[in-house]
């Protein structure tokens, strides 16, 4: 009887710290952590996985308190630009693409306009250059700032360029950073718009030895131009303006840089369109979609990179055919816009819901109506808040309100797609 006694009392004691540790944890170390990763898993669907969670464990277990310990993968940040109330911006606000709703970001140490910004191979995020609310010649930026989505953290020292500028394009391949022309002073120059020049130059960055070095330089000066990764081995460097203080000519070509050789190559296959601050994203590896740009087009395009483009790492110029390639037709934007920004973002398929990002679109973000992308101090132009969706596999473009207004109008922004930290939820 006694052993019977201490079995019930042990039985007792066993249930109510059983009790209490229910109400102090969800579950054992690392469980949580270990169904949400399936849950992922099973929402973005992979076919290693013969079975998938039952619903209800979703439902009733999972999303009851789900929650992230690590920044999540696919998500999209605003960085920077303009509008007509504040003038250049600090503001960060990124897209997230679980619960598909645009959230605010910790903001920038400085106003930039006219930056802009790439994931790093840690996946943090570095935003350069641009110009403050000094404007585009006494404002001009070589600074520079490195976003850490987990900390949710700037660090603002961060080497600066070695030439400030503004209206350069960027992207990240081969773990380095390359910053394409823009617009800067003169070397030694005062701040006055007589000394303001147009840029062939080029810098890129190493993430491990946090240094700036020059590259080699464009065919041709361009600002306003916009800069694709194709592949792993080149940059697209599309469009853009010669001379933003001259003659301010648009330009038609594309450019091609081999990061194996490390020299651009203009290509002769030109763009239907003049453009420069169009909104611009490879769609592939030859393709890239062109859409928008000064002053304030609503066409758009696909340029196919010409099947010859890899043989420009020859000592000489290859000669090639002058003809437009034709792709799928992309019906135009309802409202033209210039000063816009693409970019290459997976999203959920229409009638399905967030998160099951599966459908590869391309988001035409921000931008304004107006003639002049550089000139913040108008009063006829006003910034779009709207964000178009194109479907890259049906070719068409989604009902405008398929996607959710930022929060900011905005242009001359930067766009960026990396590690964010998702909320729990709701």
């Amino acid at each position: 009887m006694a052993t019977q006694v201490n079995a019930n009392r042990e039985a007792g004691v066993l249930g109510k710290q059983s009790i209490e540790m229910r109400r102090t944890q969800w579950a054992e170390p690392g469980v949580s952590s270990a169904l949400c990763w399936l849950a992922i898993d099973d929402l973005k669907g992979n076919p290693g996985r013969p079975s998938s969670l039952p619903r209800a464990l979703y439902r009733e277990t999972i999303a009851s308190f789900l929650h992230f310990d690590e920044p999540q993968p696919n998500q999209l940040y605003a960085i920077g630009g303009r509008n007509q109330q504040q003038g250049p911006l600090d503001t960060i606000e990124m897209f997230d693409t679980w619960h598909g709703k645009w959230v605010t970001a910790p903001s920038m140490a400085v106003r930039r306009a006219g930056c802009a910004a790439a994931s790093l191979p840690d996946g943090r995020m570095i935003v350069i250059g641009g110009y403050d609310e000094s404007g585009i010649v006494k404002g001009l930026l070589s600074s520079c700032e490195i976003f850490d989505p987990s900390t949710q953290t700037w660090d603002n020292k961060t080497k600066p360029l070695q030439r400030a500028r503004w209206g350069h394009g960027c992207a990240c391949i081969g773990g380095l950073v390359y910053v394409v022309g823009g617009c800067s002073l003169r070397p030694g120059a005062p701040p006055h718009d007589a000394f303001m020049e147009t840029l062939r130059g080029c810098e890129v960055y190493d993430p491990q030895t946090e240094i700036w070095s020059w590259c080699a330089e464009l065919s041709m000066a361009r600002a306003g131009s916009r800069v694709v990764t194709l592949g792993d081995r080149y940059l697209a460097a599309v469009g853009g303006c010669d001379d933003v203080f001259g003659r301010a000519e648009m330009l038609p070509t594309v450019e091609l840089y081999d990061i194996d050789v490390g020299r651009w190559n203009l290509l002769n296959v030109q763009l239907s369109t003049p453009r420069t601050t169009a909104a611009v994203a490879a769609i592939d590896d030859r393709r890239i979609l062109v859409i928008g740009g000064a002053p304030s087009l609503s066409s758009a395009e696909v340029y196919h990179v010409p099947e010859t483009a890899e043989q420009d790492s020859a000592p000489e110029p290859v000669n090639h055919q002058q003809s437009q390639l034709k792709g799928p037709p992309v019906s135009d934007m309802v409202e033209g816009r210039t000063g816009c920004q693409a970019v290459a973002l997976e999203l959920p398929a229409l009638g399905s819901t967030y998160p099951k990002c599966t459908r590869q679109c391309v988001l035409v973000v921000g931008g304004e109506n107006g003639d002049d992308d550089w000139d913040y101090e108008q009063a006829h132009v006003w910034q779009f808040s709207s964000v178009l969706v194109y479907d890259v596999l049906s070719d068409t473009w989604r009902p405008e309100d398929s996607f959710p207004e930022m929060p900011t109008p905005r242009t001359a922004m930067a766009l960026c797609v990396g590690p964010g930290r998702i909320s729990g939820h709701p």
